[in-house]
């Protein structure tokens, strides 16, 4: 906990330091950590006793040359496929003379290789050993691009232009995943236990489905990551420093791009997951194909419990800085939820200028929660009092998320002049409601009950035309105009009664009109956008400016006096400079300037009142100003794989953060002693300066280390009643995760990750770390794959934080049941090679959004 002089009267800045954390917190951190380092070096050295030997494999080498004139060809695309099912072994591109290396073990393959301006060669070939086959001759031929059959293995990560890529589909350890399991291998990403996700430590991130704003509420996209399936993703996107491309106000982006769509044939796989939390998901997905028309369908279900418990310690001081109160509270809950959910599409390709397509998505999700807290609270303001009680909830959710759009794109050529018109609609909504019971020990013995029930519901939709124009062979313009609007209804109804009867029936319930409210929130947004690229070679540059116009209103039909309606304006200008030498060297630097206007709730001054607290936003909020550089470098290897570095800055005006203060006297009406008041402020300034590394180790296609770190330091600054505090902190994370393939059947998985504390205004959040293994197998030439996956092996997972405010001191942890066992089974009918374009579609290139998704 922060150590916060309480004195505020001789005008010194306080500094909130992390290193005045208790010593016994301390002491717990470095006895935790040490057990930790031997656990994890234990279960890496035990990994890696049964990969280590699965690493001889056989090396294929061999030439590829001109038929005509005996020259190599140079970066040659070249596949190894089992003779069986087709299925991708391994990959390679050729050296500048035309010199190749695969790696396999023994077996039947299907050699082909492929290059623009010659005819695929395919070749069958059984592998005993080492084996070079000499020179292979291609002939001429008018091969287009779209007759390729074979493309090189990806990088598991890449960079291009202001986009750093994981490659989710070239990486077998996390098909049998989640979407949330994957973007925990992205670089710079890190998804918490609750289902939070944060890049390079800041929370303000938005998430996106192939090229588009998800548009999902927080809860909407835990459930969207943690039940959408990995091996339905081709690549994940991590944009860092978005240009002026993408209208978002966030500091970074995180794109979903799903698998590619499919070819001629049908393919059909159902199958059912579950775990010892519990939990059980059974899914089924189905495509069917032409040459001109393309549908794919996928629905699941699913039920779960997650149980836990967690505890905090609150002291409140006043206004004058003299101790108000000090609360201990300990909870568990029980939360049971089902979903079920569903994606469909169609792509039909009208003529080769022409194609559309149409998408459908959604799922609703219901639940029901108990939750049992005691609490001890003593009192020194306005009279010494000692309170004590029990709570027991008994609720109900229920949410609901549906997408739907259509997407049109015609072109004028194939070099990329091409026009696309998109129409997008969502709606979202749901509620939850039930009882608290609080049953009062002390001062005396009575009893409380209070119902409520809340509902909200929003139905938005964006249409948005973009235009693309080369110029020249080595450079392009691109335009862009979208305007939507996302309208949102809230309401809350509470009701009381003290000292209910024992009849239920004879309960006098009264409205608690103060912690009752309906409210209208609506965003109305008009963007414009131009960026320019340029290629000089190996360089390319690529400026861009986007204009901004928000319209934010909100209204209270029963306390009109809190309407406000708000108009902001802003022009951000980027900069985006990338060079790649032929020895696969990537270099970038870029910068951006944001600026983001506060949402709806922010600006709403109307209050709400809680049990034991109460709430409102600040109408007197400003925009938030953003100056973001990064550089990276960048270098891929054959037979090592690749390292990455990248050092970023991102500095921040008027950055918004909730700061948590005591009431005063004129709130004992309602609560008869202070309590804490939260609202959002403008912090003063802030930056975050870091360095990240992302090092794969790739010796064999059976076998890949992936290590990354990221180190950075953080910095608050602002002022609150004329008294200036600062903070600033050293933060860092890393994460290993090892894959191997044993005897040709056998994948096994383990994977580890610490994350140290990092801090937001007034608060610093606690450490995080855990440690996961798994296998799997596929038998019936992978007609039938089973998977086991151990989940948090020493149920470390948790979360906490402390909060060292100058009226709020308090520190809080919760623990739910995150060590379990999870086994999954596939059945799948159809052709092998289908299957990672079976749960849904996105068009290759990336131009085609595919709505939502499915899970």
């Amino acid at each position: 906990m922060n150590k916060v002089d309480k004195n505020l009267s001789n005008g010194n800045i306080y500094k909130v330091s992390p290193l005045s954390r208790k010593l016994t917190q301390n002491n717990s951190f470095i006895a935790k950590s040490t057990i930790m380092n031997k656990r994890i070096f234990m279960l890496l050295a035990l990994v890696g006793c049964f990969i280590m030997p699965a690493l001889a494999q056989n090396k294929i080498t061999g030439t590829i040359v001109e038929e005509a004139n005996g020259k190599g060809i140079p970066f040659v695309n070249v596949g190894l496929f089992r003779q069986a099912d087709s299925v991708f072994v391994s990959g390679a591109s050729a050296d500048d003379k035309g010199r190749f290396e695969l790696i396999a073990p023994n077996g039947d393959y299907r050699l082909s290789v492929s290059a623009i301006g010659f005819q695929t060669f395919e070749q069958l070939l059984t592998v005993k050993g080492n084996q070079d086959l000499g020179k292979l001759k291609l002939s001429e031929g008018a091969t287009k691009l779209d007759e390729v059959v074979v493309t090189e293995k990806r990088p598991l990560f890449a960079v291009e232009g202001e986009k750093t890529m994981y490659n989710v589909a070239e990486d077998p350890s996390i098909q049998t995943g989640t979407a949330s399991d994957a973007l925990q291998n992205a670089p710079g990403v890190e998804v918490d236990v609750e289902g939070n996700i944060t890049l390079r430590g800041t929370s303000s991130v938005e998430v996106w489905i192939n090229d588009k704003p998800s548009h999902m509420t927080a809860e909407n996209l835990k459930t969207y990551i943690q039940t959408m399936p990995a091996n339905s993703i081709d690549r994940v996107e991590v944009i860092t420093n978005p240009s002026a491309r993408y209208g978002s106000n966030a500091d970074g982006i995180i794109n979903i791009v799903t698998n590619a769509k499919i070819q001629k044939n049908e393919f059909f796989s159902f199958g059912v997951n579950g775990s010892t939390r519990p939990s059980v998901t059974p899914w089924m997905s189905y495509v069917w194909s032409n040459d001109k028309l393309t549908f794919n369908a996928y629905i699941n279900g699913g039920y779960s419990i997650w149980k836990g418990n967690s505890y905090s310690d609150q002291s409140l001081f006043t206004q004058e800085h003299l101790l108000a109160s000090h609360e201990i509270d300990t909870s568990t809950y029980n939360n049971k939820g089902f979903n079920t959910g569903g994606y469909f599409s169609l792509d039909y390709e009208i003529d080769t200028a022409n194609s559309i397509n149409i998408w459908l998505s959604g799922w609703p999700n219901w639940g029901k929660n108990t939750n049992s807290m005691s609490v001890f609270r003593e009192e020194f303001i306005p009279d010494t009092l000692t309170t004590a009680f029990a709570e027991s909830s008994n609720a109900w959710n229920r949410n609901y998320f549906a997408n739907g759009g259509v997407y049109y794109q015609h072109k004028f050529d194939d070099n990329g002049h091409n026009l696309s018109v998109s129409v997008n609609a969502m709606g979202w909504g749901g509620g939850n409601g039930g009882t608290i019971t609080r049953t009062f020990t002390q001062p005396y013995e009575y009893k409380k009950v209070m119902q409520q029930e809340s509902n909200y519901s929003s139905f938005g939709a964006e249409g948005e035309i973009i235009y693309n124009r080369p110029y020249s062979e080595n450079g392009e313009i691109s335009v862009g105009y979208t305007v939507g609007i996302d309208p949102e209804k809230q309401y809350l109804i509470t009701d009381t009664v003290a000292n209910p009867y024992s009849d239920e029936d004879a309960w006098n319930w009264d409205n608690d009109v103060y912690r009752s409210y309906k409210a209208n929130f609506s965003t109305l947004n008009n963007e414009a956008f131009i960026t320019l690229q340029h290629k000089f070679g190996g360089f390319t540059v690529k400026p861009g400016i986007r204009f901004v116009s928000e319209l934010v209103s909100g209204q209270y039909p029963d306390s009109t006096q809190y309407n406000f309606s708000k108009h902001f304006f802003s022009v951000r200008p980027s900069i985006h400079l990338s060079y790649r030498t032929k020895s696969m060297h990537n270099f970038k630097l870029s910068y951006t300037r944001r600026i983001s206007a506060p949402d709806a709730e922010e600006l709403s001054a109307f209050p709400m009142y809680h049990e034991d607290n109460y709430s409102s936003g600040n109408p007197d909020l400003e925009r938030v100003f953003t100056n973001a550089i990064e550089a990276g470098w960048t270098k891929y290897w054959d037979k090592f794989g690749s390292v990455g570095l990248s050092a970023y800055y991102r500095g921040k005006s008027n950055e918004v953060n909730t700061i948590e203060i005591s009431s005063d006297s004129t709130m004992y009406w309602l609560y008869g002693r202070p309590v804490s008041f939260a609202y959002p402020v403008n912090v003063g300034k802030s930056h975050s300066t870091g360095l990240e590394a992302n090092v794969m180790y790739r010796p064999s296609g059976f076998f890949n280390m992936r290590f990354y770190a990221n180190l950075y330091n953080s910095y608050i600054y602002t002022e609150y009643n004329g008294q200036p505090y600062e903070s600033d902190m050293w933060s860092y994370s890393f994460r290993l995760n090892l894959w191997a393939k044993l005897w040709n059947k056998l994948e096994v998985t383990a994977s580890g990750y610490y994350s140290s504390p990092t801090q937001s205004l007034f608060m610093e959040r606690h450490a995080r770390y855990g440690i996961n293994a798994g296998l799997r197998a596929d038998f019936f030439d992978r007609k039938l794959s089973v998977f086991v996956n151990a989940n948090d092996i020493f149920n470390w997972n948790s979360w906490g934080n402390t909060s060292s405010s100058p009226y709020v001191v308090s520190t809080s942890n919760s623990k739910y049941n995150s060590r379990s066992v999870s086994v999954g089974v596939t059945f799948r009918f159809g052709k092998m090679e289908l299957e990672q374009r079976a749960r849904q579609g996105a068009d290759d290139s990336g131009s085609a959004p595919q709505g939502m998704g499915g899970m």
